[in-house]
């Protein structure tokens, strides 16, 4: 049989157990939040990371074409310049008895 003094302090107690159990679900809801929060944060970094390793990529695919292009104008511009400098080399005049070929053995 309850007395009434054991009613009262269960109802004296039901707001403490009432603000525990709003605590406890709060609880659950900020972890719940917390790693949706951070899961979002991740995708996020993801897709930018992949961004620029792309970025990354195309700049470094541009900046070798770049070299090559110029080493090709530079060598191109080397034989343009070669090319006038070299003259016809003379041909020296066979004497009689040799001949023009030499034959090498290894």
């Amino acid at each position: 049989m309850l007395r009434a003094v054991d009613v009262q302090q269960v109802l004296m107690q039901t707001t403490s157990v009432e603000r525990l159990q709003q605590a406890q679900q709060q609880q659950s809801d900020f972890q719940q939040r917390y790693v949706a929060l951070h899961a979002s944060e991740e995708k996020k970094l993801l897709k930018e990371k992949v961004k620029e390793s792309d970025e990354t990529e195309k700049a470094r695919i541009q900046r070798e074409e770049e070299r090559e292009r110029k080493r090709n104008m530079a060598r191109d511009h080397q034989k343009a310049e070669d090319k006038p400098r070299q003259s016809p080399p003379e041909e020296a005049p066979l004497e009689e008895g040799m001949g023009g070929r030499i034959n090498i053995r290894a």
